[in-house]
């Protein structure tokens, strides 16, 4: 019988998941479907139910859902648990058991940006927005070794939030907190690398945050957002500009969904497969080693 696997979000129409998965699948020989599945977050709970008695085998889980299907999964793994937020979850004997890719894909598509395209050592990361992906972001880093954060955000208050319920004091003496409009007025300080994690729509042609600050000690741009017509986004046009290596979320996108096949499937991803999948989709690489497109 052919197994089912799928996506959850609210839309979900636009997602690239079912691209690059079903191309996976496929060719491993696998008798299996990936599908979205439209899901209202007041029918979070009964589409979990109804999934369960349909067979579904695992799910994705992208925004509004990742942080309600948390607290509805049997089990969980220790870095959902830390991080209250699910995106992988998979049939168990027990129940839907949650993991959480999104930090080990952040992380493998940050080591990719630092290694083979800023090639240079960076200590001090700021990150841009405190919204729900930000807790990924920053346990990552935390975890591939970076002590020194800055997180730069509207509301101060939530982003010490945030901040507080990821770490504890101790931990987390070396992360500082500044406002956008800080940011903007008075610079960027001793960070070398920019994080964005803003909503891509909130910029949608110009990245006016940075017009005023001196982006010359920045080493590299990595945006966590992508645009679906494979044209640099409006924060990366800034690094474009000035001739710096610059990274897109496509990237981060892929690992994440790699990872979530084999905790599925109990079988190396074919990255390449994936890849290949959102180049036809998209017209452009996904910079295995390739550069992002000029700017228009």
């Amino acid at each position: 019988m052919k197994k089912l696997y799928g996506v959850i979000g609210y839309p979900v129409s636009h997602s690239l998941s079912p691209l690059f998965q079903q191309a996976a699948m496929e060719s491993l020989g696998l008798d299996a479907a990936y599908v979205p599945f439209e899901i209202p977050p007041d029918q979070i709970g009964i589409a979990l139910k109804s999934m369960e008695v349909l067979g579904v085998e695992g799910f994705n889980v992208t925004i509004p859902h990742k942080e309600a299907v948390s607290g509805l999964v049997a089990g969980k793994d220790r870095i959902s648990t830390i991080i209250g937020a699910v995106n992988t979850v998979s049939r168990k004997a027990e129940g839907w058991f949650g993991s959480n890719t999104d930090v080990g894909g952040f992380q493998e598509a940050f080591r990719h940006f630092l290694q083979s395209k800023i090639k240079k050592d960076v200590s001090h990361p700021m990150v841009l927005g405190a919204g729900g992906s930000v807790r990924s972001v920053l346990f990552a880093l935390r975890e591939s070794g970076f002590r020194r954060l800055t997180i730069a955000n509207r509301s101060l208050d939530r982003a010490h939030r945030l901040l507080d319920s990821l770490f504890s004091p101790d931990t987390r003496k070396e992360i500082s907190v500044i406002s956008l409009e800080e940011m903007s007025n008075q610079g960027v300080g001793e960070c070398d690398v920019l994080i964005n994690a803003l909503s891509r729509e909130a910029f949608p042609d110009r990245f006016a945050l940075l017009d005023r600050v001196d982006c010359s000690g920045i080493k590299g741009f990595f945006d966590l957002s992508y645009r679906p017509d494979g044209l640099p986004t409006s924060f990366l046009k800034v690094g474009l500009s000035l001739k710096r290596p610059v990274e897109d979320g496509l990237r981060m996108l892929l690992e994440q969904g790699a990872l979530s096949f084999e905790i599925w499937t109990g079988q190396s991803a074919p990255r390449d497969v994936m890849a290949e999948a959102l180049r036809k989709k998209l017209g452009r690489s996904l910079s295995f080693g390739g550069e992002m497109p000029k700017m228009v």
